[in-house]
């Protein structure tokens, strides 16, 4: 059986009004980010948020992949920068674990080569040697 005309007419207005509430939850999500507030593409009401026409403003775009690449990947925007920005900075994190810990090699090999030099000394013995100084 057809639906009568009342019945499309109610879902076709159900599903205008969620695509809205969708829109508006983006929407506010987006003026969250400072300064994105007044950048937003103009929209009727129930179409849902374009991510085409965000990703024709350079600066919206950038804001939404900088401070929320979630809806950036979710309004099809995603260009991969917070996945480099991750790798880049856990790269600087490896880098750095490995200069402290080579750091820490070279301290303990002065400290030993200072013990060195110093039972040499007491001994009278030339360090680079090993033979009595004169």
């Amino acid at each position: 059986m057809e639906p009568t005309l009342e019945q499309r007419i109610e879902t076709a207005h159900g599903d205008s009004e969620r695509i809205e509430d969708e829109a508006r939850q983006i929407e506010a999500r987006i003026c969250q980010i400072p300064g994105a507030d007044r950048m937003l593409p103009v929209r009727t009401y129930g179409r849902p948020v374009s991510g085409e026409a965000i990703s024709k403003n350079l600066t919206l775009r950038s804001l939404l992949i900088e401070h929320d690449p979630r809806l950036a990947s979710f309004l099809g925007l995603a260009t991969g920068h917070q996945r480099r920005k991750e790798e880049l900075a856990a790269a600087r994190e490896a880098a750095a674990l490995a200069l402290a810990t080579e750091t820490e090699r070279l301290r303990e090999l002065n400290k030993a080569s200072a013990k060195y030099r110093e039972q040499c000394n007491t001994f009278g013995l030339n360090p680079w040697t090993g033979r009595r100084a004169l």
